[in-house]
């Protein structure tokens, strides 16, 4: 049996992410030491403000990014909120605010191309925002030389524009750039192309917006305890308007089938766990002409803690791009909730089955399960 690695997974899902910055800083609180981070969108966002600073400053470093993509408050939403509370008007406001004025430090409004969406233009310019304003954040927040030379492996999810297969650009492999963290969330017709080294690049999500394949296809060499945190909850209520029913079927399309998958590798994962059983009982004079068919096996485990986000009571359509600081510090300490329970839980460190190649452990999100 090989040492166990520690494995964080973060989806893609904008504003949401903050719950993953909450799952990340329960772990740190509990003393975990992740060897690899892999992340789409605003999970790349997040994986490289983890990779990328030393363990003191990852937890201050994910707070000052989070306060600083914060909308400022606008004036009299006190007054209109005590006499109207069913309007729910700051959340409408903020959003209203977003697609108009963009998000300080991360993108801003590109004029024209709203109004004319046949016009002809450079592919790094064809799309409603300006992500130029995120670089400079990237590079405000996160060190990337010991990103790049630190203990912490890193990879973050692209898709090829001109091929359209997925691109993972690793930091055990590359050099990571802050284009390399912005090509992961450049979400069209938002969001631009990103170019690197001529090629360019869009939002991971649009291929899989859950990064799990990357670790599972090499990850499988090794005992793993992997957290697979995902911002988007396939299972939740019928909707009962049309605006529910477009929040529902964002939650689908975005969830990505990770559930799927889990239960696909988990099948696989297990007839490689029988066949190595199998192999050990074939007999001598027949294990030469088995051999290839052996070594299909492995002896290797996996444990997969896998984290959905529920949804708040006043959640909607847009609610990927309330970065307001009161629905950001929600979704942090629903993080730090979940996987506070997760840790108590810990699921992984009971007794296993021979045959257990992959194991899902999924617990109850309620609120004070």
């Amino acid at each position: 049996m090989s040492q166990q690695i520690q494995v964080l997974i973060l989806q893609g899902g904008g504003a949401l992410g903050a719950y993953q910055a909450g799952v990340y800083e329960q772990l740190a609180q509990h003393d975990f030491s992740l060897d690899w981070i892999i992340g789409t969108s605003i999970g790349a966002i997040n994986a490289a403000l983890i990779a990328g600073n030393q363990p003191q400053h990852r937890i201050s470093k994910l707070k000052e990014f989070w306060s600083s993509l914060a909308p400022q408050p606008m004036q009299g939403m006190q007054l209109w909120e005590q006499h109207l509370p069913w309007m729910n008007v700051s959340a409408s406001m903020n959003t209203m605010g977003t697609l108009m004025q963009g998000v300080d430090g991360f993108f801003k409004p590109r004029a024209g191309l709203i109004w004319d969406m046949n016009a002809k233009v450079p592919l790094a310019q064809n799309s409603f925002y300006d992500t130029s304003p995120l670089k400079s954040t990237l590079e405000k927040y996160i060190d990337f030389d010991y990103l790049n030379d630190g203990p912490m492996r890193i990879s973050v999810c692209a898709v090829d524009l001109d091929s359209g297969r997925n691109r993972v650009f690793d930091n055990k492999k590359q050099t990571i750039l802050p284009e390399h963290i912005m090509a992961s969330g450049a979400l069209p017709p938002g969001f631009p192309a990103i170019e690197i080294e001529g090629k360019m690049y869009w939002d991971g999500g649009i291929y899989s917006n859950s990064p799990l394949e990357v670790f599972l296809e090499e990850g499988e060499k090794h005992d793993a305890l992997c957290f697979m945190v995902d911002l988007w909850d396939p299972t939740e209520a019928r909707p009962t308007s049309m605006a529910e029913a477009l929040a529902r079927f964002k939650n689908i399309q975005y969830a990505s089938r990770s559930k799927d998958q889990l239960a696909i590798r988990r099948t696989i994962r297990n007839l490689q766990h029988a066949i190595r059983v199998l192999g050990e009982h074939v007999p001598a004079a027949d294990r030469k002409k088995l051999q290839s068919l052996v070594k299909l096996g492995s002896d290797h485990t996996i444990n997969v803690v896998h984290l959905i986000m529920k949804a708040l009571p006043d959640d909607h359509y847009f609610k990927d791009i309330d970065f307001s600081a009161a629905t950001v510090e929600k979704r942090w300490q629903m993080g730090l909730a979940d996987a506070q329970r997760a840790l108590q839980h810990a699921a992984w460190l009971q007794p296993l089955p021979e045959h257990a190649g992959l194991i899902i452990h999924e617990l109850p999100q309620e609120r004070g399960a």
